[in-house]
């Protein structure tokens, strides 16, 4: 019995169907492309950067959901992206200072978790522009963050102090840029369900001011 021989354009249907599930699987469940519009995360992140997003270490959720399976706790220092609690259509990265259970003091730029204060190293100053193309000059420093080093810039004086216990099931997030940044300093908690994925790498980063590709940031592991 000879099976008869689909039509071309059919054969293309098909293959295309299943490329685009695929594809939809994929940036869904695995892994996702962002692009970094502001600074609130420099030095660690740059205007232009655009960043492969992991989606699966803090649980698999269903697209336009809350419903999580499997879900695991994020870690302090991870850089996260996640559903901006005032406007869920918007995407948000900030780096996780605070776990469920944690308090959270934050003084004249100095961060305190469960009454310790993190270390601050600073290995000079650093200039960078705005989404605005202003440029801005803030202090470098390296942070130790219970054991997680990364680099912040902050500036004398802070722009937002408080003190917070953050609930169980939430997290409490802070910008890099620590004078230029709108994080749970102002508005509080992320949930966990709210969680997107954890940034990795930046595969490719246009700096619009110079109008140039930063080579030297291609392959930038993130933490």
């Amino acid at each position: 019995m000879i099976e008869k021989q689909k039509p071309v354009w059919r054969e293309w249907l098909e293959s295309l169907l299943v490329i685009l599930i695929l594809a939809f699987t994929i940036r869904s469940f695995v892994i996702a492309p962002f692009k970094i519009p502001s600074s609130s995360m420099v030095p660690t992140l740059e205007i232009g950067d655009y960043i492969f997003v992991v989606r699966y270490p803090y649980g698999l959720r269903i697209p336009l959901t809350d419903i999580q399976f499997f879900p695991t706790s994020a870690e302090r220092g991870d850089v996260a992206v996640f559903d901006f609690p005032e406007d869920r259509s918007k995407d948000y990265i900030k780096r996780i200072v605070g776990v469920p259970g944690d308090e959270i003091r934050y003084k004249e730029n100095r961060l305190f978790v469960n009454g310790e204060e993190m270390p601050l190293e600073k290995l000079g100053r650093r200039i960078y522009f705005q989404a605005n193309d202003n440029a801005d000059t803030s202090g470098l420093y390296e942070e130790t963050l219970l054991g997680v080093k990364h680099h912040v810039l902050r500036k004398s004086y802070s722009i937002k102090d408080g003190e917070w216990i953050v609930p169980e099931g939430y997290y409490f997030v802070l910008g890099d840029n620590r004078n230029n940044s709108r994080d749970s300093r102002f508005w509080g908690y992320v949930p966990q369900s709210y969680l997107v994925g954890k940034a990795v790498v930046v595969w490719w980063s246009w700096d619009s001011h110079l109008s140039e590709v930063r080579w030297t940031r291609l392959g930038k592991l993130l933490h």
